[in-house]
């Protein structure tokens, strides 16, 4: 069995795939799970001991522009014993890392191939002229392991929304100008694009793209993501892809586009909207717990160590902090981890396309007039109780709250709800947004005015 070679010479240029299969049958013989001696007794008392294979090669070696992966069907005995082997695989093959993945009946043994200097890329074209027939509705990801052409469908339920996470060098704005090139050419749906980086600027031009241009400054991405969320509740004709590129960053510097970004996250699939950030790290407590649960797509690209890889894909044993970056992927759903190779759009096809489509700010939305009055009124009067009079407790409400509420009423002849009250009081009040109580007790308040009058005004 260990002198098994002619199977892997898939190069026929020597036996570099055989000798990589016999040493790792090798180790499996010298941890003793490579076969076993099992006793067989037969009706006539006869007792037979007779040897069984435990591991035994497929025959085939699957070779992809970063690896080598090396089949074995094994017994499943030994198969807890052999998903704890990597490191004795990459001791005896003399590379870096080894990993050990199971795909159905096979067990697979990934060993990284040495690239001197750049590594292989997969171009778009490439990927694309795979199966240029892409269905409206998926996106186009790169090639798997198997050569096969890899996209996401996001029309499924189970592919809602997805995160693009990776640090510098993993490839993940190039996985995300891919995916949006791929929307753009398929055509049937509109894409809307928020980067602060601008790396989305060259495939800003296209017909497709929502108001026109892309967002890039954070106050025109706080601008456009509230205008997405607010009008989740409206008809829409259509998909609508939402491509957020550096969330973290822009969260930092715009708080309330987490607000935004959890309601596209748990309503916007109902509205025909698809969200798609991309972050270099991205945790539970800058985007919240509910809004991570909303995103059930992960794409990881290389990260920094087992913690990121935890943060990243919500699992133990995807081995993402092993991952090589420049375009090394897997696509995290649930139970199912699928490595893939990212495509790659080329410098010239992204000038070809900005020169085709020529890129364009966005037409930035208009917040409704009275909002604006509103918050006007609020900046206005923010500071109360300042310049030395000692100032109100924080649990008294605001004249100025109370006048836009009466305003509010007078307009629509209705009474504003409590969350309109929390929004108004966080985005402008140096106190924070009031909770429901006290949105309760300042709607009181402002529809019975005999029973508050504020300090410093005529009665």
């Amino acid at each position: 069995m260990l002198a098994w070679n002619n199977p892997l010479d898939r190069k026929r240029q020597g036996t570099h795939y055989a000798d990589r299969m016999h040493r790792i049958l090798s180790v499996c013989q010298d941890c003793g799970i490579l076969w076993h001696d099992e006793r067989v007794t037969y009706r006539n008392g006869v007792v037979e001991t007779k040897r069984v294979d435990d591991i035994t090669p497929v025959g085939t070696v699957l070779v992809t522009p970063q690896y080598e992966k090396y089949g074995l069907r094994v017994n499943p005995r030994v198969l807890p014993r052999l998903r704890r082997m990597a490191d004795q695989f990459a001791y005896a093959l003399n590379v870096p890392s080894a990993s050990v993945e199971v795909d159905g009946n096979i067990v697979y043994i990934r060993v990284p191939i040495p690239h001197e200097g750049k590594m292989p890329l997969i171009t778009f074209r490439q990927a694309w002229n795979i199966q240029p027939d892409i269905p409206v509705g998926s996106l186009l990801l790169g090639v798997d392991d198997d050569h096969h052409q890899l996209l996401l469908d996001m029309t499924a339920p189970t592919n809602v929304h997805a995160a693009v996470i990776g640090m510098t060098g993993s490839g993940k704005s190039t996985l995300m100008r891919t995916m949006i090139l791929s929307a753009e050419l398929v055509g049937g749906a509109q894409v809307a694009l928020f980067d602060p980086s601008n790396g989305f600027y060259p495939l800003s031009g296209h017909p497709s793209v929502w108001r026109g241009g892309l967002f890039r400054t954070p106050d025109e991405c706080e601008i456009g993501l509230e205008a997405l969320a607010n009008g989740l509740g409206r008809r829409r004709e259509g998909l609508l892809y939402v491509f957020v590129d550096e969330v973290p960053e822009l969260i930092v510097q715009r708080p309330r586009i987490r607000e935004y970004l959890a309601r596209l996250a748990q309503a916007g699939r109902h509205a025909g909207i698809h969200l798609i950030i991309g972050a270099q790290h991205l945790l539970a407590s800058q985007l919240g717990p509910m809004t991570m649960r909303n995103i059930p797509v992960r794409l990881v690209g290389r990260v920094a160590d087992r913690t990121a890889a935890y943060n990243a894909t919500a699992r133990n044993d995807t081995g993402a902090e092993h991952l090589r970056g420049r375009g090394d992927f897997i696509v995290v759903n649930g139970s199912t981890v699928r490595h893939f190779q990212a495509a790659c759009v080329t410098p010239d096809l992204l000038e070809d396309w900005s020169r085709r489509y020529p890129p364009r700010p966005p037409m930035v939305p208009v917040r409704a007039r009275e909002e604006v009055a509103a918050v006007a009124a609020v900046e206005r009067e923010a500071s109360w109780g300042s310049g030395g009079m000692g100032g109100r407790p924080l649990d008294e409400i605001p004249p100025s709250v109370l006048r836009e509420i009466r305003r509010y009423v007078e307009q629509h002849g209705k009474e504003p709800s409590s969350n309109w009250i929390y929004r108004l009081t966080k985005a402008h009040l140096p106190t924070g947004g009031f909770n429901r109580a006290k949105a309760r007790r300042a709607l009181e308040l402002a529809l019975n005015p005999e029973a508050y009058q504020p300090q410093g005004e005529a009665r």
